[in-house]
Formats: C-alpha cells, sequence, structure tokens
C-alpha cells in the first residue's frame, strides 16, 4: 500500500511539475512505458491510465508552449507512422480479435509516442536526460533482482524485480536483454554527464550499477543474457581505441563469470548449440513455430494481426524429455522478427528493418559529423553507445519476442534526435559565420536563430 501511494506520488508530482514543459512530460510517460508503474502498485489504483494521462498532457503542452525548431519530415518519422497505421489496419483482421486489441493498446502507444520523440529531445542536455530516465527505469528491476542473485545464486524464472508476473521486465529473457542493452548508454554517461556531476562517488555509483547488471543478466539463467553478452563485448572491443586493454578486461570479466556463476548456470549454457539438431525441448519449439509462421504468412501475406501465434498447434516428434510425440498450442514466436512477420506481414517486417536501417545510417551521419569538432566527441560517443545498445536488442531478438517492448522504439527516436541536432548545430554555425563548409549532412534550410554557445 505505501509503495503504491509512493509511486502515485510520483506520478502525480511529473504531471503538476510539467505543466508548461513539454521536455518533463515527455520524461514521465518514459518513465511510465519502462518502469510501468501499472505493474507495481496496489491492484485497487490499476484502472488509472497512467500512460495515456502523461502522453496527452506532453503532446498538449507541446503544442501549447513549446514548438521551437521541429525535425524535418524524414525517413524516420514516415517510417514510424506508417509502421504504427500497418499495425492498426492488421489488427482489424486478427485471427485472435480479443488478445490482438489488447496488445495493440499499448504496443500502438509506444510506436506512436516515438514520433513525438524527437519533436521535445533536441538539446545536448534533453538527450542526456531521456538516457538517465531509462537506465534510472531499468534499474528499479535491476538493482532488487542483482542484490537477491547475489543472495541466493538466482534461478531460471525466477521474479526478483519489482514487476510481480511474466511480462516485460518481469520476464528473465528481457530483463537480460535490458541489462547489457543499457551498459554501453551508462559508459556513455560516466564520460560526458553533465546533469548528474561527474564525481568520484558518482562513477563509483554507475559501475556498481554495471556491475549488478552483469549479475543480474547471469542470475536470470537466460541464453539470452549469453547472447547480449557476446554482442556487446564484440561491439565495445570493436569500436575502443584500447582494444588491448578491452579485450583483457573482457577476459578477466569471462573469466570471473564461469568461475562465479551457479552450476546451473553452466549447465543451461550448454544447450546453446549451432548442431542440426535441438539439445532441449525449447529449441525444438522455437525452431518449429518458426516454420509454422513462414507457412502461415506465405497463406497470408498480411499477417495474422497481434498474437497470431494464439492459433498454433506444434508437432513435437520426439521431446527431449521423453514420451512419444506431442502437440503444443499457441507457442509464442520467440523472436522479434518472426513475431512482427506472423503478426504484420511481409509489409510489417520490412517497415520494421527499414526503421533499424535508418536508424544506424542517422548514427553514422552524426559521427562523422562530429568527428572534426573536439567539442562534440560526445555525439560520437553516444552513437558508438546507441549502435552497441541497438546491436544487442537486434541479436536478442533473434530468439525472443520483443519487436514491440518500448527499447526499440525509442534507440530509433534518439538516433533521429541526435542527426537532428547535428543539423542544427552545423546550421547554427553556417549561419554565424562559424563554418564555412557545407554541411557534412547534406543541403538544409536554414534555422532561424540567434548566436548563443556551441553547446547547445
Amino acid at each position: 500500500m505505501l509503495r503504491s501511494l509512493f509511486v502515485l506520488v510520483i506520478y502525480f508530482a511529473i504531471l503538476g511539475l510539467g505543466i508548461g514543459s513539454s521536455y518533463l512530460l515527455t520524461l514521465g510517460y518514459l518513465w511510465t512505458d519502462m518502469f510501468r508503474p501499472n505493474n507495481v502498485i496496489y491492484p485497487g489504483y490499476r484502472f488509472v491510465p497512467v500512460a495515456f494521462l502523461m502522453a496527452l498532457a506532453a503532446v498538449a503542452s507541446y503544442m501549447i508552449f513549446d514548438r521551437r525548431s521541429p525535425p524535418r519530415i524524414s525517413a524516420h518519422l514516415f517510417l514510424t507512422i506508417a509502421f504504427a497505421g500497418w499495425i492498426t489496419m492488421t489488427t482489424l483482421w486478427a485471427v485472435s480479435p480479443d488478445a490482438a486489441w489488447e496488445k495493440w493498446d499499448w504496443a500502438f502507444n509506444t510506436v506512436a509516442f516515438s514520433v513525438f520523440v524527437p519533436f521535445v529531445i533536441r538539446s545536448k542536455n534533453q538527450i542526456e536526460g531521456f538516457l538517465q530516465i531509462m537506465v534510472f527505469s531499468i534499474m528499479a528491476d535491476l538493482i532488487p533482482f542483482g542484490v537477491k542473485t547475489l543472495v541466493t545464486g538466482g534461478g531460471y524464472g525466477r521474479i526478483y524485480g519489482l514487476i510481480n508476473g511474466q511480462f516485460f521486465l518481469g520476464q528473465g529473457e528481457t530483463l537480460a536483454a535490458a541489462c547489457f542493452m543499457i551498459l554501453p548508454i551508462i559508459l556513455f554517461l560516466m564520460k560526458h554527464s553533465i546533469i548528474i556531476p561527474r564525481t568520484t562517488y558518482t562513477r563509483l555509483g554507475y559501475i556498481g550499477v554495471i556491475a549488478l547488471a552483469v549479475i543480474t543478466a547471469i542470475g536470470t539463467h537466460e541464453r539470452t543474457a549469453l547472447v547480449a553478452m557476446v554482442v556487446f563485448a564484440a561491439h565495445t572491443w570493436w569500436t575502443s581505441k584500447r582494444k588491448l586493454l578491452w579485450v583483457s578486461l573482457i577476459a578477466l570479466a569471462g573469466v570471473a563469470i564461469v568461475i562465479t556463476a551457479p552450476a546451473s548456470w553452466t549447465e543451461r549454457m550448454s544447450t546453446v548449440s549451432v548442431s542440426a539438431k535441438p539439445k532441449d525441448d525449447s529449441a525444438q519449439v522455437r525452431i518449429r513455430v518458426w516454420a509454422w509462421t513462414l507457412n502461415f504468412v506465405g497463406q497470408n501475406p498480411q499477417g495474422g494481426g497481434f498474437d497470431a501465434y494464439r492459433i498454433n498447434a506444434i508437432l513435437i516428434p520426439e521431446p527431449q524429455s521423453g514420451g512419444g510425440p506431442k502437440i503444443q498450442y499457441g507457442r509464442a514466436f520467440h523472436s522479434s522478427y518472426f513475431e512482427v512477420l506472423g503478426e504484420h506481414g511481409w509489409v510489417g517486417l520490412s517497415l520494421f528493418m527499414a526503421l533499424v536501417t535508418v536508424s544506424f545510417r542517422y548514427l553514422a551521419q552524426a559521427r562523422r559529423a562530429a568527428r572534426t569538432n573536439p567539442n562534440l566527441q560526445w555525439v560520437g560517443d553516444l552513437s558508438y553507445a546507441l549502435q552497441s545498445a541497438l546491436l544487442v536488442m537486434l541479436a536478442c531478438g533473434l530468439v525472443i519476442g520483443i519487436a514491440f517492448q518500448p527499447f526499440f522504439y525509442y534507440l530509433f527516436a534518439l538516433s533521429f534526435s541526435l542527426r537532428e541536432y547535428m543539423r542544427r548545430v552545423e546550421n547554427r554555425a553556417f549561419n554565424t559565420g562559424l563554418a564555412i563548409p557545407r554541411p557534412a549532412l547534406g543541403p538544409v534550410a536554414a534555422f532561424p536563430v540567434t548566436q548563443r554557445s556551441a553547446q547547445p
């Protein structure tokens, strides 16, 4: 009860303090979408539409008080709006209409709000604030899970976080992916944070969160954690200028994990195989669900709407657990790509992958544009951090269905916000005579701005 009151006080405080500040209200919506207060408060309060009210307030505040420097019409905006429209259309002919509309209710909100984010997240402070809220929202589940793992050793299927249920960060596989997704963001904040002063204590705090994130991911006993770990380590090494140092740190961390991890973790990780024959029932189910999805989309290229998997029937000829063949009904897609394909067909998958592609393109553009300016080193570092976070989610998405969780869409939106930030910087420099060369991001219309500092 007290926890519910505390969370509600925070929520209404954000609404009150955010009057006239679309930025603060946008951070408030990010918090509701990532922390999910409805899932941790007393059931009697869950009727309050916290996310809808916060989103409505943010958009209204922007329209009334703050319409400065809007982003240009871009591939990101076009693709996201088209994707939001398409997933709504496919829900109209969903094969499981009740479940489809229930998932559409939260998935559409996340996709649609990501269109709005670049309108508000424009400056370095605002971008960092967005990142800080992302990290702190995930920390709410990460910290208790990590601490309990240190005491008990963790275990597969255990719920140690704040969300008491098998959804979003209450799922071990999703939490494991989120833990490694925020690591490059935390490393960026340790180096470039201006909202939280960079002191010895804050540095130790960030290091502690990194340690707990790794412990939490290992404590879930999810094989997704191993995938995320490898991708994060490989990308960090590849982009680092101190490759020998990083490979040494990665090797030490790997040895420490192997030595300290419980036997149950080692046993579960041993089931990961690239051989033709899967080593456990879950791997067999995944492969057969994917085969079913391809067959289903072959007959229904437009997709079957959200939660289309509920109509599947998967035959397992020889379960590893023994016994004869058996049929499993309504098995989830276990892959973000097959999730989008089965639910929204080839059009939906094409739009989703196009968003991934343009996001990497925006990050590369921002990094190139900032390369020659020492004052903009943070742009290059953030570009690498967002690229690493996105790669972790894409790799984990191969084996878990997280296509409509907020991670992807906020990373897409931040990539576009960072690219637009560099456009504004170059326009300002060009208009004030601080730079003569043509902007590196291509021809753009000039913003009517007044001269100000080099760090907008």
